[in-house]
């Protein structure tokens, strides 16, 4: 990292993890001057089809949940149906739809106990987006998660998102303004975000897909020429 003409991270949340853990108090100062955080880019087709006609969310209706991925049990889809439990004991209703490949069993027969979820197979993503833009919220407090493109994904159908606290998605945006991180072990403070999105839906859903464009890829790569001709430069 000394000898690196710049650093780069994919979120700041892994900057801080990195530094806090690994570099010696005495040369973070210098370290961080050169490091910038560069995301990845998420399939063009999400942003040329981007939504800008959103789902209304009225209060006195059901609250429609997406997840999108692999259904293992990192993605900790149990951790958000107890969630959901909360929502319930508490007057809301709320529909779940779980998106993807089975890969543990075990875990696929657990979820489809609860009359409230519904899974389907991996679909394209023309289909994905279609059931993206019938859905409110997208949740997905995994316990680890390098990035995170299906969050990115989503925001661009307008669905503000639930992520995990510390993990490759946090940081990315103030916290509040496309949705909020959780403590993935923690169901009660899932409900209570679920609950917060709600309360201000639309204003949640215009940023989320407003904010989807610092996804593209085409930008990108313009701030990545731009960090290898300044490295060229300090080489010379």
């Amino acid at each position: 990292m000394e000898r690196a003409s710049a650093i780069i991270f994919l979120s700041d949340a892994y900057k801080k993890q990195v530094y806090q853990k690994y570099i010696p108090n005495e040369k973070r100062e210098s370290l961080l001057k050169k490091t910038i955080i560069i995301p990845n880019g998420i399939d063009p087709f999400w942003l040329i089809n981007k939504q800008s006609n959103f789902i209304e969310f009225d209060n006195s209706k059901v609250i429609k949940l997406i997840y999108a991925g692999k259904i293992d049990s990192n993605k900790n889809i149990i951790t958000t149906q107890k969630a959901i439990d909360i929502l319930y004991d508490k007057g809301y209703k709320v529909q779940y739809t779980v998106v993807g490949k089975v890969i543990e069993k075990k875990l696929y027969h657990q979820i489809v106990k609860h009359k409230y979820t519904t899974v389907l197979e991996p679909v394209n993503k023309e289909l994905l987006m279609k059931l993206y833009r019938s859905h409110h919220i997208f949740v997905m407090p995994s316990f680890t998660e390098s990035f995170g493109l299906v969050y990115a994904e989503a925001m661009s159908q307008g669905l503000p998102v639930i992520y995990t606290n510390g993990q490759g998605f946090d940081g990315q945006f103030k916290e509040g303004e496309v949705g909020y991180s959780v403590n993935p072990t923690n169901p009660q403070e899932i409900a209570e975000k679920i609950i917060k999105i709600t309360k201000n839906y639309n204003d949640f859903s215009t940023r989320s897909s407003e904010n989807s464009s610092k996804f593209d890829w085409n930008k990108i790569v313009l701030k990545y020429g731009e960090l290898y001709d300044i490295s060229k430069n300090i080489e010379k």
